[in-house]
């Protein structure tokens, strides 16, 4: 596993031993890049549920303003810590909950350009963040939600006021980006 491009590219990163953590394939993430690549540059970016924190830090290699990395997960978090060590752009590394965190941003009054959501497959993690995230109002004017999952009609139940703008299947992930309905 790699930094695909940027100020960082070619940098190794380690993933996260754990049977609940799965890697992004390396194609499937440059798939998403490759989808997102004009917004993350000047962006703020929310890795929810981060694992290696593979995403966000490629987005900190691709100059995003400010990146927030979060999982619950002790072993995530060291990797998290291992793959940003030297780094001086803006990040934060939270250990915690999802809900938790939304929570905290809320009340911070943070709100994000991009939220990347790859929580684990077989959970309702992805909708239930994609309600709150709503609920809160923490997604920018013009933001996307990236959500990685396991089966086409995971999404069915999100708030009517996102669609999904694009959406690819890769192996066993599908990739969905999500926009507010301006309708």
């Amino acid at each position: 596993m790699q930094i695909i491009t940027g100020k960082y590219r070619g940098r190794k990163l380690i993933g996260v031993n754990s049977h609940s953590t799965r890697p992004t394939l390396a194609r499937v993430k440059e798939s998403i890049f490759n989808l997102i690549q004009v917004k993350v540059d000047g962006s703020i970016v929310l890795d929810l549920f981060a694992g290696s924190g593979a995403f966000g830090v490629e987005c900190i290699s691709r100059n995003a303003k400010k990146v927030y990395l979060v999982d619950n997960s002790s072993q995530a978090i060291v990797a998290i810590k291992t793959n940003t060590k030297n780094m001086k752009e803006d990040f934060e590394i939270l250990k915690s909950d999802y809900e938790s965190a939304l929570d905290s941003f809320a009340k911070q009054n943070i709100k994000f350009d991009i939220i990347y959501l790859d929580p684990p497959y077989k959970s309702d993690f992805a909708v239930t963040a994609i309600n709150k995230i709503n609920d809160l109002k923490l997604l920018n004017d013009n933001g996307i939600i990236v959500v990685e999952h396991e089966y086409q009609n995971d999404l069915q139940n999100i708030p009517k006021c996102y669609i999904i703008e694009k959406s690819r299947k890769y192996g066993i992930a599908y990739i969905d980006i999500l926009m507010e309905n301006r309708e």
